[in-house]
């Protein structure tokens, strides 16, 4: 196995690579990093502040309140 890094453009969903001569005519397996994007974790972060849970108390009672509807699914409530 051989681990190179390179810079690519994605095009209208589709990318392009220069890769060096000795890799031809073969599958390789890609990490596509993309800087300017958020990753899901800073985007759950943002959506959750945009629906008002900016504090930790709000938070706290977000998570209360899925746990409780995740006891109802499974039939466990009081």
């Amino acid at each position: 196995m051989r681990i190179i890094q390179t810079k690519g453009k994605i095009h209208k969903g589709e990318l392009r690579v220069k890769a060096p001569p000795e890799f031809s005519d073969g599958e390789v397996d890609l990490v596509i990093i993309a800087k300017n994007e958020l990753d899901d974790f800073e985007e759950m972060c943002q959506l959750a502040k945009s629906n008002g849970y900016e504090s930790l108390d709000k938070k706290m009672e977000l998570i209360q309140q899925v746990k409780l509807e995740m006891l109802a699914e499974k039939g466990r409530t009081k």
